[in-house]
């Protein structure tokens, strides 16, 4: 088995929260070619924070371990 046979996340739900309003984590998973691992990060933000990028396909987990996938290029519906 190489590295690569080998899942690198294992993403659980949110911790318990006591809000008003339920606690969801929100996975962003993107690809992207970089130098370094820190140039990666950074060019990742920049994709993120861009107001001209195309909406994000996420994962969002709620505090049942429930993993929804919300496409944001999609209407509301």
């Amino acid at each position: 088995m190489n590295k690569h046979d080998k899942p690198c996340l294992a993403i659980g739900p949110p911790p318990e929260d006591h809000s008003q309003q339920p606690l969801f984590r929100v996975v962003y998973v993107i690809d992207v070619n970089a130098d370094n691992v820190r140039g990666a990060a950074e060019d990742t933000h920049r994709i993120m924070t861009d107001p001209e990028s195309l909406p994000p396909v996420l994962q969002v987990i709620d505090h049942t371990g429930t993993c929804t996938t919300i496409d944001l290029s999609e209407p509301k519906g």
